[in-house]
Order: structure tokens, then C-alpha cells, then sequence
């Protein structure tokens, strides 16, 4: 999946792509064949090989104005960790999901997009939440 920036303003350039590929974690099973694709795996293994996914984030940012160091540093510092704490939501919502599945809770997609849909804030709700502890750990630190 490509991203790209409509409108420009704070930024020049913010672009990147998503790339998630299939991991055969029971690679081992297959003994000279290395499998290229699902069905593959699947014959190889006899339908008991476990799939993972290799999720890949490649991005460009490149503000309009170029700040001086100290300001580009903390700029970088928010980038940084503005990433980071995507990729912790990516691997809690994963973790939701998973822990659904197990339970048995759903069994199509189409109930879990309903109850993405019923509690869209919750990303937004982890987002706050980390904005207000981290605040409180620089206070204690100073």
C-alpha cells in the first residue's frame, strides 16, 4: 500500500509504502523446497505449517522549511517516536485480534469492522493516553 501527501504545507514531501508479506515460520518442515507461495507451503507442510507476516514501513518526510539543528533534532525525536507508537498500535491491534479469534469471539471480518466501527476512538483514546503519561515522566525527571 502507497502513501502520499495531497496538500503541502507543513511538509514537502511525506510519502511511503506498507509492505506485508507472508513469513512461513515452519520453513524447516519442507526439506529441499523452499516455498514461493501459500499453496506451496501448505502441500509441503501438509496444511499444519504456521504463517506470520513481515510488515515493512518505508517512508520519506522532508519538511518545507529546514529548521536549525536544535529544532531538526527534536523534530527527528518526534518523528521517531510518532512512528514508534504507530507500530505499538499496529502490534496491540494484532494482539486484539488474535486474542478474538482464539476466544472464538468472531468468526467473520465483517464483525470485526463492525466493532472497529462501534469504537472508533480507541486508537485516539491510546494516543492521549500516552501524550499525558509521557508528559508526567518529563515532569518527574526535571
Amino acid at each position: 500500500m502507497k502513501f502520499k501527501q495531497v496538500k503541502s504545507g507543513f511538509m514537502k514531501r511525506f510519502e511511503g509504502n506498507w509492505k506485508v508479506k507472508p513469513l512461513f515460520v515452519d520453513e524447516h518442515m519442507c526439506d529441499r523446497l523452499k516455498p514461493k507461495t501459500l499453496e506451496e507451503y501448505e502441500q509441503c507442510t501438509g496444511g499444519k505449517g504456521r504463517v506470520g507476516s513481515k510488515v515493512t514501513l518505508d517512508q520519506l518526510i522532508q519538511p518545507a522549511i529546514v529548521p536549525p539543528p536544535p529544532i531538526s533534532w527534536y523534530l527527528r525525536g518526534i518523528t521517531a517516536k510518532t512512528t514508534e507508537m504507530l507500530i505499538h498500535d499496529l502490534l496491540a491491534e494484532t494482539a486484539k485480534i488474535r486474542k478474538r479469534l482464539a476466544t472464538g469471539e468472531t468468526d467473520d471480518s465483517h464483525s470485526l469492522d463492525e466493532q472497529q466501527i462501534v469504537n472508533p476512538g480507541d486508537i485516539k483514546e491510546r494516543w492521549a493516553a500516552h501524550r499525558r503519561t509521557s508528559r508526567r515522566r518529563r515532569k518527574d525527571l526535571c
